[in-house]
């Protein structure tokens, strides 16, 4: 993959970058090393911090590993606007859809393009013409 590309980042690709022993790691990684920049939604951040406090992590493990996202020069934080709000909730079917269509709709206003590995989500973004990663 290309060394120029951006992408707005979902939260299972910090997941599997963070652990691992999981399944996957490595193209998570790879993908993440890959890229010229991270714009990761700040809802992103707030699921990833509940994410590793559910998998067992301590706050201060938790902190440490989200400040090393944040602070990277890679990543570009972009706020949650009104507009994906309302994306949002006039969408969404129920909570699951919310946070994914909160995220999608993200990517649509920024760089049109989405590093994910939720099926429904990378489903969703291609039927509104998105690029999809990995």
């Amino acid at each position: 993959m290309p060394r120029q590309q951006r992408a707005v980042i979902d939260t299972n690709i910090l997941i599997f970058d963070t652990f691992e022993d999981t399944e996957n790691h490595a193209e998570a990684s790879s993908l993440l090393n890959s890229l010229t920049e991270w714009i990761i939604p700040s809802l992103v951040i707030h699921e990833y911090i509940w994410a590793l406090r559910g998998l067992g992590l301590g706050f201060r493990e938790a902190r440490e590993k989200t400040l090393e996202y944040l602070l990277d020069a890679k990543t570009t934080l972009v706020q949650v606007k009104l507009e994906d709000i309302l994306h949002s909730l006039r969408r969404s079917t129920n909570f699951q859809d919310y946070n994914d269509l909160v995220i999608l709709s993200t990517a649509q206003r920024t760089v049109k393009v989405l590093a994910t590995y939720d099926q429904e989500l990378r489903r969703r973004a291609l039927s509104v013409g998105m690029q999809v990663l990995p």
